[in-house]
């Protein structure tokens, strides 16, 4: 039996036999869901670098940090390592999806964090705290979105050029296999690398050497037209949201309202996770510091997140039929909650 198939008996029994989130159940499900993605062909240790990439053409720099697999001399003949780009919220920095991107580098991917500045954490670091939420929602423009859309194309354009000239780390790069990944306002502009249709009309942003996406609290700012919105996006796409995942700086989004980009998406690879519980922060991938305590539910989402997402990469972005199987089949959603939701079209 594959090992893909043993481990997903093992996931789902575990799952079963759990019953509740207690701290024994959120270590056993961690434990069996990290197996569920582990293959005998990847890298368990990962190396990180940061760097600053500097975009001539916009006078801008561009700060990263980058994630990848420890090479061997076997894998450096057997594997090609997609690479995955993630975009941080608003008002954070390239240490965002930090949890998120060790796991992916684990598994045999290259991760590289953007840092956006004009929306990243110099516009309220050093600012009273009374001052803090004026100055994240001054940043919330279509401006500051545009210069981020802009950031990533920059960036594809680097892993290309970085990837073809055999730079350390992109040495080993498959630079024809790339996803896209953020959160919050860095979901809004994986949303719009995707193909989502801006309201003054057209794909400004679409980016076709995208393979597939992933969007953590994802949301359609503009409630108008929202087929016409995303109704272009043909790549496959994960939304990832929770039950608590509401408003922003009284911006007055319903936790509802993250789930209407996957319902107005066109069916075929378009994956939707809601868990039971899961507040905006916890999707961020990064430490919540004195934001709030972790709790043992934080726990569970981020296993059961960094399972599926890591399913998602292997099966679109490494043709890894198992993984996709894992994922589309049942395994996954036998893995979760009663309360959580898991849907595909």
């Amino acid at each position: 039996m594959a090992a893909w198939r043993r481990l997903l008996i093992l996931a789902a029994a575990t799952a079963v036999a759990a019953g509740g989130a207690t701290a024994n159940h959120s270590a056993q499900t961690g434990a069996a869901l990290r197996s569920v993605v582990a293959t005998t062909q990847e890298s368990s240790s990962l190396e990180t670098a940061l760097e600053s990439w500097v975009d001539a053409k916009r006078m801008r720099t561009v700060p990263v940090k980058l994630y990848f697999p420890v090479t061997t001399a076997r894998t450096a003949l057997s594997e090609k390592f997609p690479v995955i780009l993630f975009s941080h919220g608003l008002g954070g920095s390239r240490e965002g999806g930090k949890y998120w991107a060790q796991e992916w580098a684990r598994h045999g991917f290259i991760v590289v964090a953007m840092q956006h500045p004009g929306s990243d954490e110099a516009i309220w670091k050093g600012a009273p705290s009374s001052a803090v939420a004026d100055k994240l929602k001054a940043a919330m423009t279509l401006d500051n979105l545009s210069q981020r859309v802009a950031d990533v194309h920059f960036v594809i354009d680097e892993v290309f050029r970085r990837s073809a000239a055999g730079y350390a780390v992109f040495e080993h790069a498959n630079s024809k296999r790339i996803g896209l990944s953020g959160h919050s306002f860095g979901a809004q502009t994986a949303l719009a690398v995707a193909g989502q249709q801006w309201p003054q009309g057209g794909k400004a942003g679409f980016d076709s050497r995208i393979t597939a996406a992933i969007a953590f609290s994802p949301n359609a700012r503009n409630k108008t037209n929202l087929s016409r919105q995303f109704g272009s996006i043909s790549l496959p796409f994960f939304s990832i949201t929770g039950s608590d995942d509401g408003s922003i700086l009284g911006d007055g989004t319903q936790a509802a309202d993250r789930r209407a980009p996957f319902d107005h998406m066109p069916a075929g690879d378009k994956f939707l996770a809601v868990f039971d519980g899961g507040d905006h922060m916890v999707f961020g991938g990064h430490e919540l510091s004195g934001r709030r305590a972790e709790t043992v539910r934080d726990r569970v989402i981020k296993e059961r997140v960094n399972a599926a997402t890591v399913a998602f990469w292997k099966g679109s972005l490494k043709a890894d039929g198992d993984a996709r199987r894992w994922l589309t089949d049942g395994g996954f959603k036998a893995t979760l909650d009663a309360k959580d939701l898991f849907e595909t079209k």
